[in-house]
C-alpha cells in the first residue's frame, strides 16, 4: 500500500479507551499528510468494564484486552512500546524509559490515572494496586499463585467504597470459592457505598455483597497501611490488601508545561484541547474540562473519541472546533460476580443475572470493533510536482542527516583515526599486528515501522556475524533508507534509528565511524561490522567432530511470527517474546561457548536451523542427528505454524529437506515449518565438545538465555541430517 509522504507527526499517547476507538476512525478517515504514532507501555489494552469478569474468571485475557501492535499495523498507525517519562510542550519533545526522544507536531494524551497510594502512609509498600488496570490482572494472578497458606481463612481487604472497589470485591469472592480458597473479604468504605449512586442500586449491591460474605465498613477512613495492619482508628489485620480508591495524574506531567489541576490532572476545554497548548489534546481519566467537574466513568472516554477524532481533522485543516457534550445521564451496569449485574439510569434499577447477559452482549460488541477489523481502501500515492531523484539525488538531505546526528556519541577507541566527527570522506583506523580483522554486512528492510526498535535489532542482527566467529566487534559503517516524507520527519527518523542503534553498538565496544543515508520506499537499515581477533581464536563452520553435541542459544520462529504480524494474526504476547528474542545479543553466547572450548559455530539467519546446520555438516564433511522436539520455539511460533503461516523465504529454505532423513511422525508435523524457519537476529548454533557440553548449557541458562541440546554431530553417512 503507498502513502502520501508525510509533513508533520501526531502522536499519541496510552492506549485508553479513546485512543483505541480513535485509531479505528482516523484509519477510516486518515488525517492529511499526517503521520500516525501511538506510544504505550503495554502492548494490550485493557478494557476496564471486562475487568471485575476477568478476575472472577468468566473471561480470558484476550477477551478483555485490546490488541495494540495489531490494531496498529491493521490502521497504519507506528507502534512505540514505551513508557512516557518527560514531557517539553515547549519542544515539542516526548522523553521514553530508554532514554530516547519522540518529537510531535500534534500531541494527544489518554494515559488514564494512577491511585493516589502516597497520599496513605504505607500503601505503596504494602497494597495492591487496582490501578493501572492493564497490569492489574498480573498482579492478582500472583497473588493467586503465591496464596497465603493459614489454619484460619486468609484475609482480604479491599479500599475503596466506589463502583471499582464494589466490582472488584464481589469479582475476588467468585474467584476463590472457584478455587476452593477460604477467605474473610472486607470492603473499606472511607463514607457511605456507592455514593452518588441511585439508593436502589446501593441496596441491589449491598444485598449481594451480603450474600457473598463480604464485611462493608462504612466511615471508615485508613488513616496509614503498615505491615499486615490497617490503622482505621483502630488495628485492623489483614494478610492481602487491594487498593481502589483516589487517583491521581501521571507524575510526569508535572513539568511539562500543561496546565494541571491540584491532583495532576491536565486541564482541557470543551474542545478537549489543553489549556493554553493549541497542537495538545487529553481525553479519558487523564483529563479535566475545566469549571465541569464530571465522575472518572469509562463511557466519557468512549464518547469522546468521536468528538477527538473531529477536532484532530479540524485543528490540522485550521478550521473551528466543536464541543464534546457530556451526557447528563448514562447507563451504569456493574458486576456482581457468579454472573450476575445490577444497573441504573437515572432512577430507574435494573438487576439480575438477564443484567449480566445484558452487560456481557454490550462488553463484547465493544470489543468485537478491535477484533473484528474491516477492510481498508487502499491509499493512492502522491502525485509529485517534481519526480524523486535516483543516484546522490537519492541522499538525504544534509540539514535531516545533521539534525539526526547532532549529538550522536559512539563509543571512544584511541585506534580510530578519523570517525565520526571528523567529517572526513572515509574512515581511517590502526590496525593492530597479530590480530586478524574480520568483516561483516548486512542489510534489510524494516519489518516493523519503528525506527528505535528496529535500529536496535539491526545494530544486533549485524554484531551476530562477528559473535559467530567469536571476534570483538571493533567499529561500524550504518546504511539507512529512508522513506519519502518532509525532512523533519526524515530527520525524526534518522535521529531515533541511529540512536538506538549506537547504544546497542556501544555496548558492544563498537564505535560508529560513519555511513551513508538514502531515500527509498521503505525504512530499511545495516551496518557493516569490522571486528578483530587472533586467528587462533576463531570459530569456523568447518571445526565440528562426531560426538560434539549441539547447542542453540535462542529459540527460532521469528519469520513466521512476523509473517503473521504483516497478515494481522499475531497476538500481541507472541510479537513481544519475539522482539524480545530480536533484541538479545549473541555477545555472552559467544564468550560461554568460548570458554566452553568451541571452534565450529555459526549464527541463525536467513537459512533457518536446517540450512545453517546443513553449512556447517558439509564444512566440517560431517552429519548431524536433529532430536527436533528439543528444538527450543518462541511461544505461539508452532500455533501459527499449525495454521498454514510461513515466511516468504521459506519454499527457497525447504531445499535443505531434501539432505534430511525425516522420522516418519514429523513428515506432515508444522514442526518442519519452524526447522526452515528464516531468522532475523537469531541465536548461536554451536557444536560444544561432549564433555563440555552440561556445563555450557547450565552457563548458557544462568546468563538467561533459552538455550538448548538439540542434537549430536556424527559420522557421515548418506543424507545429512537425520530429524529424530
Amino acid at each position: 500500500m503507498h502513502s502520501i509522504p508525510a509533513k508533520q507527526d501526531l502522536v499519541l499517547v496510552g492506549g485508553g479507551h479513546s485512543h483505541a476507538l480513535a485509531l479505528r476512525m482516523l484509519a477510516m478517515k486518515p488525517l492529511p499528510e499526517t503521520r500516525l504514532t501511538l506510544v504505550s507501555p503495554d502492548s494490550l489494552a485493557a478494557y476496564s468494564g471486562m475487568l471485575p469478569g476477568l478476575i472472577a474468571g468468566h473471561y480470558q485475557l484476550e477477551d478483555t484486552h485490546v490488541d495494540l501492535p495489531r490494531l496498529c499495523q491493521w490502521a497504519g498507525v507506528r507502534f512505540v512500546r514505551a513508557r512516557v517519562t518527560a514531557l517539553d510542550c515547549r519542544l515539542n519533545r516526548l522523553t521514553l524509559d530508554d532514554g530516547s526522544t519522540l518529537d510531535y507536531d500534534w500531541l494527544s494524551l489518554d494515559i488514564g490515572s494512577t491511585p493516589a497510594l502516597d497520599l496513605v502512609p504505607g500503601a505503596r509498600e504494602h497494597a495492591i494496586a487496582v490501578k493501572p488496570v492493564a497490569s492489574f490482572r498480573a498482579r492478582w494472578q500472583q497473588a493467586l499463585d503465591h496464596w497465603p497458606q493459614h489454619d484460619r481463612a486468609v484475609k482480604v481487604s479491599v479500599v475503596g467504597g466506589g463502583a471499582g472497589g464494589t466490582e472488584i470485591s464481589l469479582a475476588i469472592a467468585t474467584a476463590l470459592a472457584r478455587r476452593g480458597l477460604r477467605a474473610e473479604i472486607s470492603l473499606i468504605c472511607a463514607s457511605t457505598l456507592l455514593s452518588g449512586y441511585p439508593q436502589a442500586l446501593r441496596l441491589a449491591m449491598r444485598k449481594r455483597l451480603h450474600h457473598a460474605g463480604i464485611q462493608v465498613q462504612e466511615s471508615s477512613r485508613v488513616s496509614r497501611v503498615s505491615a499486615g495492619q490497617l490503622h482505621i482508628g483502630k488495628e485492623q489485620p489483614f494478610d492481602l490488601l487491594f487498593w481502589c480508591t483516589g487517583a491521581v495524574g501521571a507524575d510526569w506531567l508535572k513539568d511539562s508545561g500543561l496546565a494541571l489541576d491540584a491532583d495532576n490532572f491536565i486541564r482541557i476545554d470543551h474542545s478537549l484541547r489543553a489549556i493554553g497548548q493549541a497542537n495538545v489534546f487529553a481525553a479519558g481519566d487523564c483529563a479535566l474540562i475545566d469549571e465541569q467537574p464530571l465522575p472518572r466513568a469509562g463511557v466519557y472516554a468512549v464518547r469522546q473519541a468521536g468528538t477527538l477524532v473531529r477536532n484532530l481533522h479540524r485543528a490540522i485543516n485550521g478550521q473551528p472546533l466543536v464541543q464534546w457534550k457530556p451526557q447528563k445521564k448514562f447507563l451504569s451496569l456493574l458486576a456482581a460476580g457468579n454472573r450476575d449485574a445490577a444497573g441504573s439510569r437515572g432512577n430507574i434499577t435494573v438487576q439480575g443475572p438477564w443484567v449480566w447477559r445484558w452487560k456481557d452482549r454490550i462488553d463484547r460488541h465493544f470489543m468485537e470493533k478491535f477484533s473484528d477489523l474491516p477492510a481498508r481502501k487502499m491509499i493512492a500515492a502522491a502525485t509529485e510536482d517534481m519526480p524523486r531523484c535516483a543516484g546522490c539525488g537519492a541522499k538525504v538531505g544534509s540539514e535531516a542527516l545533521q539534525q539526526a546526528l547532532t549529538g550522536l556519541r559512539p563509543v571512544a577507541r584511541d585506534d580510530i583515526l578519523a570517525g565520526i566527527d571528523a567529517r572526513e570522506d572515509a574512515s581511517v583506523i590502526r590496525w593492530p599486528t597479530g590480530k586478524a580483522l574480520v568483516q561483516s554486512q548486512d542489510y534489510f528492510p524494516a519489518f516493523i515501522d519503528e525506527p528505535a526498535l528496529f535500529g536496535r535489532i539491526s545494530a544486533l542482527h549485524s554484531l551476530s556475524d562477528i559473535y559467530a566467529m567469536n571476534a570483538t566487534p571493533h567499529s561500524a559503517l550504518a546504511t539507512v533508507s529512508l522513506p519519502v516524507n518532509h525532512q523533519v520527519l526524515q530527520g525524526r527518523d534518522l535521529k531515533r534509528l541511529m540512536y538506538a542503534a549506537v547504544d546497542e553498538l556501544n555496548r558492544a565496544g563498537c564505535s560508529l565511524l560513519g555511513g551513508h543515508t538514502l531515500e527509498g520506499p521503505q525504512l530499511a537499515a545495516g551496518f557493516a561490522i569490522n571486528g578483530s581477533a587472533r586467528e587462533q581464536d576463531l570459530f569456523h563452520k568447518g571445526g565440528a567432530l562426531p560426538g560434539d553435541k549441539l547447542i542453540l542459544s535462542k529459540p527460532i520462529g521469528t519469520g513466521i511470527v512476523l509473517a503473521a504480524m504483516m497478515q494481522l494474526k499475531a497476538p500481541a504476547a507472541t510479537l513481544d517474546h519475539a522482539l524480545q528474542s530480536m533484541l538479545t545479543s549473541n555477545a555472552m553466547a559467544a564468550k560461554i561457548f568460548a570458554d566452553s572450548g568451541v571452534r565450529c559455530c555459526t549464527d541463525i539467519t536467513g537459512f533457518g536451523l536446517l540450512g545453517h546446520l546443513l553449512e556447517i555438516c558439509r564444512a566440517s564433511s560431517c552429519a548431524a542427528e536433529l532430536q527436533a522436539e528439543s528444538v527450543p520455539l518462541l511461544p505461539g511460533a508452532l500455533t501459527l505454524a499449525g495454521r498454514g503461516i510461513t515466511s516468504t523465504l521459506k519454499p527457497a529454505n525447504d531445499i535443505a529437506l531434501t539432505e534430511c532423513q525425516i522420522a516418519a511422525r514429523f513428515h506432515y508435523h508444522p514442526l518442519l515449518a519452524l526447522l526452515t524457519d528464516p531468522q532475523t537476529s537469531g541465536g548461536l548454533l554451536a557444536a560444544v565438545p561432549a564433555a563440555q557440553a552440561d556445563s555450557c548449557l547450565q552457563q548458557l541458562r544462568g546468563a538467561g538465555l533459552d538455550a538448548a541440546c538439540i542434537g549430536e554431530v556424527r559420522v557421515a553417512n548418506g543424507l545429512r541430517i537425520g530429524i529424530q
